[in-house]
């Protein structure tokens, strides 16, 4: 009996081990809730941006054309947005990497990349090519569909969570190709609120 019991005690043991080792275990709950703040004040800044241009966020199905000065500023809104959400991410990553006495790369870590950067990269494409076109209202469905498409990929790799996170990402951004008019409060609950609310629960389920 002793001895099936420690069987199955190893057997557990390795099952563990086995994932540490496929997953990626380092992802701070503080990461999403830093990214979250970044988002509003980043949608703050559009919606001023869309202000000053004479575009309203609610009226964004008559807009006709855009001009060149505001499809730049929106760009490099975007960019800036982007950039301190992955620096951040990565500062409270290392962080709870160096705590676990982790390496912050590996194999789980390419994984996870991989298949968060696919969507990612396709749907940046898209989302160029529909400002491009000077058309508005589509581009915050497209960017909570494609970010929430690889959210759901990648919680393959890291916390079952994210693909609940993933889920909802996406139904926001099918909500906001019904409601375009609520496109831009949209976004800013789904990457904003909803990366507080889960970045919150993942660093008191894991973290504390």
């Amino acid at each position: 009996m002793e001895t099936i019991e420690s069987g199955l005690k190893d057997l557990s043991e390795i099952r563990a081990m086995m994932e540490r080792a496929s997953k990626f275990l380092s992802l701070s709950g503080l990461s999403g809730v830093s990214a979250g703040l970044v988002a509003l004040v980043g949608a703050a800044a559009a919606y001023m941006l869309l202000d000053v241009h004479g575009v309203s966020p609610f009226d964004v199905t008559r807009v006709a054309a855009i001009d060149a000065g505001l499809r730049v500023s929106l760009i490099g809104l975007g960019i800036l947005v982007l950039a301190l959400s992955l620096l951040l991410s990565l500062v409270f990553s290392l962080r709870m990497a160096r705590k676990q006495g982790r390496t912050l790369w590996g194999p789980a870590t390419r994984h996870l990349l991989l298949m968060l950067a696919i969507p990612l990269v396709v749907g940046a494409i898209v989302t160029i090519l529909l400002l491009y076109r000077g058309l508005l209202w589509p581009m915050p469905a497209s960017m909570l569909i494609f970010y929430g498409l690889g959210m759901f990929s990648a919680g393959s790799f890291t916390f079952g969570e994210v693909r609940g996170l993933g889920m909802l990402e996406i139904l926001l951004g099918l909500v906001a190709l019904v409601l375009p008019q609520l496109g831009l409060l949209l976004w800013a609950a789904g990457f904003g609120l909803l990366h507080i609310a889960y970045g919150l629960f993942l660093y008191l389920k894991y973290e504390r």
